[in-house]
């Protein structure tokens, strides 16, 4: 896990402006916590959670999942900003996010969708299981940090959003060499996905969409985060944290 800003006890700075530490982005990939600019934790499995408790511990006030998913939803395209309205975690396990964050991320990204988003363990990779799971639970993008964000938010009782862009879409099948699991701090294993294409070069055209949908991704998130600013439209600086329970069965 890599802390790329750490957290510390104070909510302003010496000037009195909001501390930009209060509020943690939890990313997958190192290139969207450089595009977070700010406290960005890079998910690492299950030390991910104690690491998020840490951060809230040492004055973190909100916690927001940023980055690229993948489509669910047909409808959706490669580069739509997709803000959860809640995130779905498992079977009878869904939480709301954080209304008034929610609200003020949609103001701030004109043309942002307002959906229900999942929260997977391992990446989804036919067409199927995504159609299976937008049909049950309506959440119409996948991602593998959401879950987490908003299980260890509801613990606390703090709020949580999740801003998220497609990538790639629900039709489009990930090839081998794009499931190979991230190294270190979020960077792709390079030489594992090269031998993955020697091995099986039929997977050329399809790296090569991919790589497409990525470019047209990560320009809609860093002109998200361009929107957004420093504490990604976090709006509980002034007066008291919303109290009230975030977690719900569906």
């Amino acid at each position: 896990m890599t802390l790329l800003v750490t957290v510390n006890d104070s909510e302003e700075d010496q000037t009195g402006a909001p501390n930009a530490k209060a509020v943690i982005a939890v990313v997958g990939l190192a290139i969207e916590a450089r595009i977070a600019g700010m406290a960005a934790m890079i998910a690492d499995g299950d030390r991910t959670a104690s690491n998020l408790r840490d951060a809230i511990r040492k004055g973190a006030r909100g916690i927001i999942s940023f980055g690229v998913c993948g489509g669910l939803d047909p409808k959706l395209r490669p580069g739509k900003v997709v803000i959860a309205s809640s995130v779905f975690a498992g079977k009878d396990e869904a939480y709301p996010s954080d209304v008034p964050w929610a609200q003020e991320l949609l103001r701030m990204i004109p043309g942002a969708g307002y959906s229900p988003i999942a929260g997977v363990a391992t990446p989804m990779t036919s067409f199927e299981e995504r159609r299976d799971l937008h049909a049950t639970t309506g959440a119409v993008a996948a991602d593998m940090e959401s879950q987490i964000v908003a299980r260890i938010a509801a613990e606390f009782r703090i709020p949580f959003a999740a801003c998220r862009v497609v990538l790639n879409p629900a039709h489009r099948i990930l090839p081998r060499a794009a499931l190979i699991k991230m190294g270190p701090a979020g960077k792709p294993r390079l030489r594992k996905i090269g031998g993955s294409v020697v091995s099986d070069p039929r997977q050329l055209p399809r790296l090569s969409r991919l790589a497409v949908d990525a470019v047209i991704a990560v320009r809609a998130l860093r002109r998200a985060k361009q929107r957004l600013g420093t504490h990604l439209g976090f709006p509980h600086f002034q007066g008291r944290l919303p109290r009230r329970l975030l977690h719900f069965k569906q």
